[in-house]
């Protein structure tokens, strides 16, 4: 008995157990290349519907309609009935609020196979579609358009298909919906030093601005933002560390703090768990 115990505990000292269950090493991705889609094919990717801004439209887990998707194996047919609460937080969170009332909130989520290519291609991909959204957090997301409509996504790699988009969600954050707006950025316009990445093992950064309440282009205040980082860890799984700063202008309380940090935690927990297969049937597509 003494030397299983010692055997598990000397498997979690070497980070290889992940919820009790052995998984292989992901392999190393590299995510700098054009991604498949290339001038001369169909590489306009657009929203699936127009713009809706009346929240009385929108609505917490699926409809028939979202079961005739081809990507309706995935989708959680339960969810709709499962309450917030019972999507516990399970990992580590840390959280402050400064001198000058921002809120600052760092969280970190296992994502053992899902690599920095995947993490890039998922955030182009699932904005202009409300259901695809609905894949992440079911039991939170109601909705989600992409702005700029249209975007060619001709010799772009996966990274460069968002960045420079905004994305208008409304979501549960606790007790709490709320129109978003994600506007994306140049992780180097932040600071960060990107040819750095792989020797730290950082396979993506995903860098953007927040504005809490509405949709807009133009109220973003440079300092609330989210960043999420991919990183290899010496075991070959992934790690997805997140940080978030919210301005008190911008809604950022203690109160969202702690709810974020779960709301954060439960989805990309989950975006683990599919994101692989998703990526392996639906990459080519837009």
């Amino acid at each position: 008995m003494l030397a299983a115990v010692l055997l598990s505990l000397l498997a979690v000292v070497n980070g290889n157990v992940v919820h009790r269950r052995q998984l292989a090493p992901a392999a190393p991705v590299s995510s700098s290349v054009p991604a498949n889609l290339t001038a001369g094919e169909d590489t306009i990717s657009t929203n699936v519907s127009p713009l809706d801004s009346n929240t009385e439209e929108y609505y917490l887990g699926f409809r028939e309609a979202d079961f005739e998707k081809p990507y309706a194996n995935l989708l959680c047919q339960g969810c709709s009935q499962v309450s917030r609460a019972t999507w516990v937080f399970q990992h580590g969170k840390r959280g402050a609020i400064s001198d000058n009332g921002t809120l600052m909130i760092a969280v970190r989520s296992e994502i053992p196979n899902v690599t920095g290519e995947q993490y890039d291609w998922w955030f182009g991909w699932h904005s202009v579609e409300t259901a695809r959204y609905k894949l992440w957090n079911p039991v939170a997301h109601r909705y989600s358009w992409r702005t700029p409509d249209v975007v060619d996504w001709a010799n772009r790699t996966y990274a460069e298909r968002y960045i420079g988009s905004t994305s208008y969600v409304d979501e549960y954050v606790g007790n709490d919906a709320a129109k978003l707006s994600i506007s994306f950025v140049e992780p180097s316009s932040l600071g960060f030093n990107t040819t750095a990445w792989p020797e730290l093992g950082i396979e993506t950064v995903v860098v953007a601005q927040l504005y809490n309440g509405d949709y807009s282009l133009n109220e973003f205040d440079n300092v609330s933002y989210l960043m999420h980082q991919v990183r290899r860890m010496p075991n070959g799984y992934r790690e997805l560390r997140s940080r978030f700063f919210v301005a008190s202008a911008n809604h950022g309380t203690a109160q969202l703090g702690h709810d974020l940090a779960v709301h954060c935690n439960t989805e990309m927990t989950h975006l683990g768990s599919f994101l692989p297969e998703l990526f392996q049937e639906f990459k080519d597509t837009k």
